[in-house]
């Protein structure tokens, strides 16, 4: 059994689902926010556009076309405001996403990303509502988070 395949059988990874929850040693750990964008941004994730005071998402993009596909990790605001370095922060368990979206609708170069880059357009149907995640993807995003929990502790 090949690395992939193996740890897909760890995982009892069947295939095929729009959204995968992944265990992450990140999950119910808690952080400053000054900290955590450092942290994360310099391990190429980005903060999602939708965050609100009380939560948000910080998103690593695997690949925009022809899927959309990220890893994104949740956090709650426990204490503070969410736009504040000093807030504290706690993890949630991160998941994979995949979404296929039209292309080509706008003049625009990057209009799925929006102003700013980190905006998906809300408003754009998929292509493939159904999208499957591979089982490539799934490996790629365990490792991912195996790699930031070795650098967190």
């Amino acid at each position: 059994m090949n690395k992939e395949a193996n740890l897909l059988s760890i995982l009892g990874w069947t295939g095929g689902f729009l959204m995968i929850e992944l265990s992450s040693a990140l999950e119910g750990k808690r952080f400053e926010k000054g900290f955590l964008d450092g942290f994360l941004n310099g391990n190429g994730f980005t903060l999602g556009g939708g965050w609100e005071y009380d939560h948000a998402y910080y998103d690593y993009i695997f690949q925009k076309e022809p899927y959309y596909d990220v890893l994104r990790i949740p956090v709650f605001v426990k204490s503070g405001n969410f736009d504040q370095p000093s807030s504290k922060l706690e993890c949630g368990r991160p998941f994979l996403l995949r979404h296929c979206y039209q292309y080509g609708l706008d003049d625009e170069k990057d209009a799925l990303f929006g102003i700013g880059g980190g905006l998906l357009n809300q408003f754009q149907k998929p292509i493939d509502k159904d999208a499957p995640i591979s089982d490539k993807l799934v490996v790629k995003g365990v490792e991912l988070l195996e790699r930031i929990d070795r650098q967190l502790h």
